[in-house]
């Protein structure tokens, strides 16, 4: 029903104004209007051989139910072994008595019509039996925190029960719910995405998960929802389709506190439900990126963690490996793709690699792949697509490029749109939810506030997230710790130094936050987009952050570890993993002194008493310390990963000519990816000098004569303006 799914399952917003709240339907007749059905004396019967205790999916009759799901009618889902999902939930033993050993009776339709609806006997059994479809769509994995506990409501929570007990007290007899199959999911291959990894199990029943739910995809309820949280909080309910499958189901992670401020918290369970071309285009993509990186595919994995994961932790190392070795077709293709098409510029670099097959594709060939695979993945976005959305801006750069492409802020706008829909901008630290997802939603945000941060400075543009638009925790070395110690049967997918946590990524990941944190704290106080409003207080308080963020900036340095320091004498072959970070801070400076100096104008050089005057000798130190670091840099570090965003640097005449005859050296390489990383730097900065001596003679209206290329299609292309 999601995305392209042309099913219909809205339903207003209080159960009592849902047309099936108000139909009485007779016990001794169906709902529909035909002719009373001839009442057989006995019901039919039939066997279906089976055992229990092996794996069994939602819907299968494979494999015998439990007692306990055979009693409640509801699916037994069984993952690798028992307990069931329910029992395990519940704490209770899974168990299974063979046929003729135990009898589960109910009551005929005649007794429980002579009861009275409303009545004892129809409230016990209401509460007992379960409907084929509530239990085929309710949550079989997540449940609200009041039912392990005691509610403070009637109304029951939502977990493996299904949601149509809240009808009940209307005279609904769920033993009439139709059976049938939902007419707008028969057209549709239903998406069943691959059950609980060990990792993200539930132990005792009281942690649950939002990711490893099969066939739902789960969203977060923000306070402008359909409904206010407090609603929901008081009375839950599910959503059901025309023919009474319940569609979607609506869970609450938290209860909300004293504090007016800390409201209930809800999440959406959605049936995930495709049409079979979206189903299609997703597993043609799956499948050509697959096809393209055989047999090549173990090696980019173990190459995407020795040269990515330590710049960029995205991944719980622990949770994609565990997925990739079982079933990898389990994790989305986009992510696969982003982590195939990323370790694939490292193919040349690695010695183990270099030396044997020659480069089995080009990196453009499965971005392409990972591309058309995320269109239909960000239908339904988990934590895995978000990563995948973050990883896919750091691909290659084309050879073309003279400054960032646009569309690095299209992506990291889309990375954010999927991070907040799944609710990865609210602190989940009081959550009824697991550790490893806990720590891991907060690091993906974190990842997510940095990228679109740096992705909108590329080009000018206000970030998308919104300094008051989340509470998520500060991310620790411990949250970066979690899950990233790879057990002994999953070591062959990585190196053996990759194989455990590396305290020098988790600092260098921290003090990215802290360096971008400093960034976003410049362009709130100088480079928004209405800058008349604040009055003279405020921007002299804004003048006054600025000036802490510059005393801040220039203690770090000093502050940070020696294990992110660059080395002066260090091997020029290999790559210093620690140099994107430094740049990065270099990189926040130049907006800083930009915010310092502000009006940079002709009138302000004049003026002894004007910002520009005032901060131009500290920007000449700071970036003649630059330069220093810009020389230290060697081919070696250029061929390790520094991402996508390239930076434009402004200073004094004198450094930019230092600067530029560094960034000349480096560009004459023959190493391409090195080319495509320094080309946007080299072009401006000789554009600059070859224009500079006309601009400075003539203003803003001399004329540029000097002959420019022009990039087209199968190539460069001379001529002049």
């Amino acid at each position: 029903m999601d995305g392209d799914s042309s099913g219909s399952n809205a339903v207003p917003g209080h159960p009592s104004e849902h047309p099936l709240a108000h139909v009485q339907v007779p016990a001794d007749r169906p709902e529909g209007g035909g002719p009373e059905p001839v009442v057989q004396s006995r019901p039919r019967k039939f066997t279906i051989q089976s055992t229990f205790g092996i794996p069994r999916e939602r819907r299968s009759r494979k494999s015998r139910p439990c007692d306990a799901c055979r009693r409640r009618k509801t699916a037994c889902i069984i993952t690798t072994e028992p307990p069931c999902a329910f029992c395990r939930a519940r704490g209770m033993k899974c168990l299974s008595t063979a046929v003729g050993e135990g009898t589960l009776t109910r009551n005929p339709p005649s007794q429980n019509h002579a009861q009275g609806r409303g009545g004892a006997g129809d409230r016990e059994q209401t509460e007992n039996l379960e409907s084929p479809n509530t239990a085929k769509s309710s949550p079989g994995l997540v449940t609200s925190p009041s039912v392990s506990g005691t509610s403070d409501h009637s109304t029951p929570r939502y977990g493996n029960e299904g949601s149509s007990v809240g009808y009940s007290p209307f005279g609904f007899n769920r033993e009439y719910i139709k059976s049938e199959p939902d007419t707008s999911i028969t057209s549709m291959d239903i998406v069943q995405p691959a059950l609980n990894s060990p990792e993200s199990s539930i132990v005792g029943g009281t942690a649950h998960t939002l990711e490893d739910n099969p066939g739902r995809a789960t969203y977060y309820l923000g306070s402008t929802a359909e409904q206010d949280p407090f609603v929901l909080d008081a009375f839950s309910y599910g959503i059901l389709s025309e023919t009474s499958t319940v569609d979607a189901n609506v869970v609450q992670l938290h209860r909300g506190g004293s504090d007016v401020d800390d409201l209930p918290l809800h999440f959406l369970f959605l049936s995930m439900g495709h049409p079979k071309h979206t189903n299609l285009s997703r597993e043609e993509a799956s499948d050509a990126i697959e096809t393209k990186v055989w047999p090549h595919a173990d090696v980019l994995v173990r190459l995407y963690f020795k040269h990515v994961h330590p710049i960029m932790p995205l991944l719980s190392k622990v949770r994609f490996l565990r997925r990739y070795a079982s079933n990898r077709k389990s994790i989305p293709a986009c992510l696969r793709g982003a982590v195939y098409a990323l370790a694939a510029v490292f193919w040349p670099e690695d010695s183990a690699t270099r030396s044997g097959d020659p480069f089995p594709f080009q990196q453009h060939e499965i971005v392409d792949q990972a591309h058309r695979a995320l269109r239909r993945e960000i239908e339904n976005p988990n934590l895995f697509v978000v990563q995948a959305c973050l990883l896919l801006i750091h691909v290659q750069p084309p050879s073309i490029d003279a400054m960032e492409a646009p569309s690095t802020f299209t992506l990291a706008a889309q990375a954010t749109a999927a991070a907040q829909l799944i609710g990865l901008h609210q602190d989940p630290s009081d959550w009824n939810l697991e550790l490893v997802e806990k720590k891991l939603r907060k690091k993906i945000w974190w990842s997510t506030f940095v990228t679109d941060c740096w992705a909108a400075i590329a080009l000018g543009n206000p970030p998308h997230i919104n300094e008051t638009s989340f509470n998520t925790a500060a991310v620790t070395i411990d949250d970066l710790r979690c899950d990233e110690d790879v057990p002994d049967d999953l070591r062959y997918l990585v190196d053996l130094q990759n194989a455990y946590f590396d305290v020098s990524a988790g600092a260098r990941f921290l003090e990215s936050i802290r360096i971008t944190r400093y960034l976003r704290g410049v362009l709130d106080c100088s480079f928004q987009v209405n800058m008349k409003t604040p009055d003279l207080l405020d921007r002299l308080q804004f003048r006054e952050r600025l000036v802490d963020i510059h005393d801040k900036l220039n203690d770090w340095p000093s502050l940070i570890p020696s294990c992110l320091v660059v080395p002066r004498n260090r091997d020029p072959v290999m790559s210093c993993l620690n140099c994107p970070l430094h740049l990065m801070f270099y990189a926040s400076k130049v907006l800083l002194y930009r915010a310092l100096m502000h009006p940079a104008t002709k009138a302000a050089k004049s003026q002894p008493n004007s910002y520009l005057r005032q901060w131009f000798a500290y920007a000449l130190t700071d970036f003649t310390q630059f330069t220093e670091f810009f020389v230290t840099i060697n081919p070696g570090d250029l061929r390790g990963f520094w991402g996508r965003h390239r930076e434009h640097i402004e200073a004094a005449h004198k450094i930019l000519e230092d600067f530029r005859v560094k960034v000349n050296k480096i560009s004459l390489t023959d190493h391409v990816p090195t080319k495509a990383l320094i080309r946007a730097t080299t072009i401006r900065c000789n554009s600059f000098f070859a224009q500079a001596a006309a601009v400075m003679r003539h203003g803003p209206e001399a004329a540029i004569t000097e002959p420019i290329t022009v990039c087209g299609t199968d190539g460069t292309v001379s001529g002049s303006s």
